[in-house]
Order: structure tokens, then C-alpha cells, then sequence
């Protein structure tokens, strides 16, 4: 079984708000992260949450996933991967799927891809790759999480990516969204941009 969890716990500084909030094409990012892993077939949902966990939990409807909360939020994203691990580590599950909840547009069809790619290696670790460039989500196989409960907060999850490159399967992906981190209010605007062109 591949688990997801969505990492909902940052202070979201940069963008003056928490983006779990923002909408996109008419659901917030949460929710269509929530919708797009349900449609790919992972049951198995986490949701972790940080500082604003009761303003993200007025807006949605949480009972069909797991909800995590950490106080490890500073470490940035390892902290909310750590909370996930110990969730899920007496469970039957062989890799987690991580996915930072400022990337509401990556597709099904890529998480899909991401799946298959992961399933059909031997590799623990699996990275989608655009034009080149490493994304996420990224899949960690169950023979790495003790890898990453036990990276630094300075090192985080990129550490254990990088420790040895041939456990690593990168599957290529037609979809630049895996690249896209949406970290500040521009940014943001730009997504909103391109999806009222694409509607016209």
C-alpha cells in the first residue's frame, strides 16, 4: 500500500497567508491535493498541520484522512515527514508519497505515473523529472524511513535523496508542475494567470 501525506504545517511567511487556503480552480489547494490523490487511488491519506491547523480545519472536511499535528513545524518540511513516518510505521505500508501542499496542479495522471514508476523498481526512492529537473511529490520506500527520521532539520529530505543516486528512480513526467513550488504571492498570481488563459 502507498500512503500520502500532504505537509500542511508550515507558517507560509512568504506568502502572508496559509496556503493550504488558496484556491485553485475552485477548491483550495488541500482539498484538490486531497481530490487528486483519492482519484489515483491512495486511500491512505495524511494530513499533517502546524500553527494553523484550526483555521485550515473550519474550511474542510478531514474524517476520511489521517490528521497529524507537529510542533516540529521550524524544521520545515522533515518535521511534517517525521509526523507521517511514525503515523504510519506499524502499518502495512511500502512507501509514502510526500506532497507539500503548495502544489495543488501537479495531475492525477503524474501521480498516477509516479506510482507505476515507483511499483515497477527495485528503487526506494522515487523522484518525477521534467524536462531534466527533479520535482515532487516524491515517493520514499519503507527501507529509508529511518533514513529520514533521523535526517537534520538543515539537511531534511533532500539528504537522503542524494546519499546514493542509484536508489533513486527518476520518472519522467510531462507535467511542469512537479517543478513549481508556489511560495509567494507572485507566484501564486502567475498559477491564477495561467489557468483564466486557459479557460478563454
Amino acid at each position: 500500500m502507498i500512503a500520502a501525506t500532504i505537509l500542511s504545517a508550515g507558517t507560509s511567511s512568504r506568502m502572508g497567508c496559509p496556503k493550504a487556503l488558496l484556491e485553485y480552480r475552485g477548491r483550495t489547494f488541500l482539498q484538490s491535493i486531497l481530490d487528486a490523490t483519492e482519484a489515483a487511488g491512495i486511500q491512505r491519506r495524511i494530513v499533517v498541520l502546524g500553527p494553523d491547523a484550526d483555521k485550515i480545519l473550519e474550511k474542510h472536511d478531514l474524517r476520511d484522512v489521517t490528521v497529524v499535528y507537529t510542533k516540529q513545524f521550524e524544521a520545515g518540511p522533515i518535521g511534517s515527514i517525521r509526523a507521517a513516518i511514525h503515523e504510519i510505521l506499524a502499518q502495512p505500508v511500502e512507501g509514502l508519497l510526500v506532497w507539500p501542499v503548495d502544489m495543488p496542479h501537479v495531475t492525477i495522471a503524474t501521480v498516477e505515473t509516479l506510482v507505476d514508476g515507483f511499483r515497477r523498481s527495485a528503487a526506494p526512492i522515487a523522484v518525477p523529472v521534467f524536462q531534466g529537473k527533479g520535482g515532487h511529490p516524491v515517493i520514499f520506500g519503507r527501507e529509508v524511513f529511518d533514513e529520514l527520521l533521523e535526517a537534520s532539520d538543515s539537511d531534511g529530505a533532500r539528504a537522503v535523496v542524494r546519499a546514493e543516486r542509484d536508489r533513486v528512480v527518476r520518472v519522467p513526467v510531462s507535467d511542469s508542475a512537479v517543478v513549481e513550488d508556489l511560495n509567494t504571492p507572485s507566484e501564486y498570481e502567475r498559477l491564477k494567470q495561467r489557468e483564466d488563459e486557459k479557460s478563454t
